[in-house]
């Protein structure tokens, strides 16, 4: 009786310390997908959010993908990293990998779509290296399972 109590501690303990991870770890990808400036983030530690009420939604389709900013390519990467590791920890809570995926997915359409509200452009393109991120650890989930 006494052993159950304690493996029932365990878990529950488990699950809070993996509820802890996702949250923060949605935070982050939140801070640096939300704030005014990435470049003033990484130099100075600076977060400012800027609210636009009225954004224009066709240019979450319609960006230039051609502009191209010395850190285009580690911007990019970041955002397959960063939901790749998203999609590790979402799985790591719900012991389920569809599930993971889907939330993982709705989790990236929300930061980039709500970009728009922000300030910032919000990307189609961007989700799509998300996704790839999503998809990444999808299979890995799925590989490491046979």
């Amino acid at each position: 009786m006494q052993n159950n109590k304690i493996k029932s501690v365990e878990t529950h303990s488990h699950i809070v310390i993996k509820i802890v991870l996702v949250l923060a770890w949605g935070l982050i990808l939140l801070i640096q997908t939300w704030t005014n400036s990435l470049e003033f983030l990484f130099h100075f530690g600076e977060v400012s959010f800027n609210m636009n009420a009225s954004p224009n939604y066709l240019s979450f389709f319609l960006n230039d993908i051609t502009s191209v900013h010395p850190f285009f390519i580690l911007v990019k990467f970041g955002h397959y990293l960063g939901f790749l590791i998203m999609n590790l920890l979402v799985f790591h809570l719900l012991r389920n990998n569809t599930r993971a995926l889907i939330v993982s997915i709705f989790f990236a359409f929300i930061t980039e779509f709500m970009q728009l509200y922000f300030g910032r452009d919000g990307r189609f393109y961007d989700f799509i290296i998300d996704i790839c991120g999503i998809w990444t650890a999808y299979f890995i989930i799925k590989l490491k399972k046979k």
